[in-house]
């Protein structure tokens, strides 16, 4: 029998004992998209010297994999209780502020950074990853729901038969579109279609010759995030984009995303600078491509993302 990709379930899981695979369950399930599992081997080529010209067999060496999958921007419904999406963004270097009753916030971390297992239950087979820790971007377009996507790198993996999770339960509430937004930037309600951000996480995986896999885990080991946009160009004396490229200005960013208390997303920036602009043109009206950097104001702030 085919395997059906719409027959898809993935699960993750925060690990106990970094490196140390989980075993998940139905509690563990979330909804994604577009999942995909690379498989990494180092082949330890063999160049012995004979009469022949043949090669001789390869030595498989040091192994690693990573699951990357879209999920959807949403909160958990209810007001100070952690969305679903919450443990994928603390182990892309995230911390969870939990103010009970009122509001979830992710904010930068730079120590205390979780590992998960993950898992990808495929119509039959079991691709699973742990020891992973990753890199998110976030992207919202004009009168679509947001998609954050995550790229998580695992110190090991397996490839299994396997049953599908029975019982699982998703987290009921809808995302919302990009529609009637609050957002500006520098103080400026900039006309906008596309907003991009990405952590730009460095995800690098720690040696060990002890283990099977010759890795200990994935740690992120620096960041820099960026944002990218599309406003429409105005006049000089309207907003100027240019002159603040040149003086290197840095200016806070608001988003307010959503209106019903449990599924309101508020994203902040203090301190976004300019750091590439370039002409573009969208449906014949002139507009520009931009590129930003989010600095810190006083360190694991450059942005956050609160769900009240």
């Amino acid at each position: 029998m085919p395997l059906i990709e719409a027959r898809t379930q993935i699960a993750a899981k925060k690990e106990t004992v970094e490196g140390a695979a989980e075993t998940l369950s139905a509690s563990d399930a979330f909804l994604a998209a577009n999942v995909k599992f690379t498989p990494n081997f180092a082949m330890g080529e063999r160049k012995n010297v004979s009469s022949s010209l043949s090669p001789w067999a390869s030595i498989p060496g040091v192994r690693s994999a990573k699951l990357e999958f879209d999920v959807e921007l949403k909160g958990s419904g209810t007001a100070g209780t952690a969305p679903a999406l919450g443990n994928l963004l603390k182990a892309c270097g995230l911390g969870e502020t939990v103010d009970s009753g009122k509001s979830v916030t992710y904010a930068p971390a730079s120590s205390s950074i979780s590992s998960l297992t993950l898992a990808a239950y495929q119509d039959g087979i079991i691709k699973k990853i742990w020891g992973a820790r990753g890199n998110v971007s976030l992207k919202l377009e004009n009168g679509a729901p947001g998609w954050l996507h995550f790229e998580f790198t695992g110190a090991d993996f397996s490839v299994t038969d396997g049953t599908m999770l029975s019982g699982v339960t998703y987290e009921s509430t809808k995302p919302v579109a990009f529609l009637s937004a609050t957002f500006s930037i520098d103080s400026y309600s900039a006309l906008i279609g596309v907003l991009e951000i990405n952590m730009n996480n460095e995800v690098n995986l720690r040696k060990d010759a002890n283990s099977d896999s010759g890795y200990k885990s994935a740690v992120i080991t620096g960041r820099k995030p960026t944002m990218t946009m599309d406003p429409e160009h105005v006049t000089v004396a309207t907003y100027d984009f240019f002159g603040k490229l040149r003086s290197g200005n840095e200016g806070s960013l608001s988003l307010v995303l959503g209106s019903t208390a449990g599924n309101i997303c508020t994203i902040k920036a203090p301190k976004v600078q300019y750091i590439n602009i370039s002409d573009d043109v969208r449906d014949g009206i002139r507009s520009l491509g931009i590129t930003c950097q989010l600095n810190r104001s006083s360190g694991d702030d450059e942005i956050s993302i609160a769900f009240t």
